[in-house]
């Protein structure tokens, strides 16, 4: 058995500079608002804590961007070496809480057990939804490595490959090109509004569809997995969102697009950016009108030039040198307005596709299943997809379904199977 208590996390001194899309988050970030997202694997078998606390201590001896803690600097935020140990907790009834990090030996992500799950939360401003899923896929490779099972990683997890100084780039930075810009303008888009559960309490429903199938329905309306699932949450907030039809505020469905392959980057850090699609609520939509829109929209901005131009403009915003030169304590003063202006009003709901989990061979007998979530203060959503199942997952801040609802009958209406697990229980009523 390895010894905890030993000198046993790496000695090299390691910082870093926040990257561009982490340094609004320390800012920003509350109970309310934790921009904390889910990573869960759910194993064969129930979860030994001692040797997953283990597998993770180890696997942060390799992975160095999330062994870091948090500090202030005069300017900036900036992650310094973290030389506690990591603990694993059991999971508790609340999903990507807010958390302390003083309280979590400095650490900015918590690694949780139950039954036969592992799940990873993680601060945004460490990494993004690629960044983490590299981290799991190895404290998972190494839990089970040290309880005795015979797996191989075949290239496929970070942690067992030979270490470059990529993983701790800031790809944002690498790309810049001042020349390569375009205006930051938009326009405030329509809010799910709804009473909220109590003590942040966040609902979740995971609809589990066979992915064959779910191919084959897209396929018939010539569009992406994506483009299917951001148009039916268009559709579906149209359909059933309160007042929708009236507003003057466009329904923005944002998506995150993972920047890696489009610039050769290899980080772990974040590394990502929105694109969205964009509909007018006073217009009279079908889901196949708000189908042919997301499709047009997706191939307009999904092009290197257009997202290093969005590139060009964030990075060049930190650039300026009357923002360099402004102490931290007014930075996040501004942060937390240009977020309001930039971030929070310009966004109906989030809509982040992970893609499919890809997992040596050896491991696919020991993983059953996978989420991924995250969440907002008012309705969020996420997909991945594993061992021929896509995962769509829900997480909802306020009471009313209706949207959820109406997303579900319509794939039922395209003739889709599906399944659906929810933490939600009758008698839940009683209390939230």
């Amino acid at each position: 058995m390895y010894n905890l208590d030993g000198d046993y996390m790496q000695k090299n001194r390691y910082w870093h500079r926040l990257d561009n899309a982490a340094k609004i988050f320390p800012a920003i970030s509350k109970k309310d608002r934790s921009n904390v997202f889910r990573l869960s694997f759910y194993l064969k078998d129930d979860i030994d804590p001692v040797y997953l606390n283990i597998a993770v201590n180890e696997t942060l001896k390799r992975i160095q961007v999330f062994n870091v803690q948090l500090k202030n600097g005069i300017f900036w935020n900036f992650f310094s070496e973290n030389k506690r140990i990591f603990k694993v907790e059991p999971e508790p009834s609340e999903i990507c809480k807010f958390f302390k990090f003083n309280k979590n030996n400095g650490y900015l992500f918590k690694v949780y057990y139950l039954n036969n799950k592992i799940t990873l939360e993680t601060f945004h401003a460490l990494t993004d939804g690629t960044g983490a899923l590299h981290f799991l896929k190895s404290i998972v490779y190494k839990y089970l490595e040290l309880c005795g099972y015979n797996v191989y990683h075949e290239g496929k997890i970070l942690s067992e490959m030979p270490f470059s100084n990529k993983e701790n780039e800031d790809s944002f930075v690498t790309n810049y090109n001042s020349k390569i810009k375009q205006k930051l303008t938009e326009e405030k888009a329509y809010h799910i509004k709804g009473d909220s559960f109590k003590d942040n309490w966040t609902l979740l429903f995971k609809i589990k569809v066979n992915t064959t199938d779910f191919k084959d329905v897209v396929k018939k309306y010539n569009v992406s997995l994506t483009e299917y699932v951001a148009a039916l949450i268009g559709y579906s907030i149209y359909d059933e969102g309160v007042n929708v039809k009236v507003s003057k505020k466009p329904i923005k469905v944002f998506v995150p697009v993972n920047l890696r392959p489009y610039f050769n980057s290899y980080s772990l850090r974040n590394f990502s950016l929105y694109i969205k699609n964009t509909y007018d609520p006073q217009k009279e939509w079908t889901f196949e009108d708000m189908l042919t829109v997301a499709k047009s929209d997706f191939e307009q901005q999904l092009t290197k030039n257009n997202l290093h131009m969005r590139l060009g403009s964030l990075v060049g915003i930190e650039k300026n040198f009357l923002i360099r030169i402004t102490p931290l304590f007014l930075k996040n003063i501004f942060f937390k307005i240009g977020y309001h202006i930039l971030g929070e009003s310009i966004n109906t709901i989030s809509l982040s596709n992970l893609g499919v989990l890809d997992l040596p061979d050896s491991l696919k007998d020991y993983v059953l299943d996978v989420d991924f979530v995250n969440t907002s203060n008012s309705l969020a959503s996420t997909i991945i997809s594993y061992n021929n199942t896509t995962n769509i997952i829900f997480t909802s801040a306020i009471k009313d379904l209706s949207i959820i609802k109406s997303f579900i009958n319509q794939l039922k209406k395209d003739g889709l199977d599906i399944t659906i697990e929810t933490n939600y229980w009758e008698d839940y009523d009683e209390i939230l």
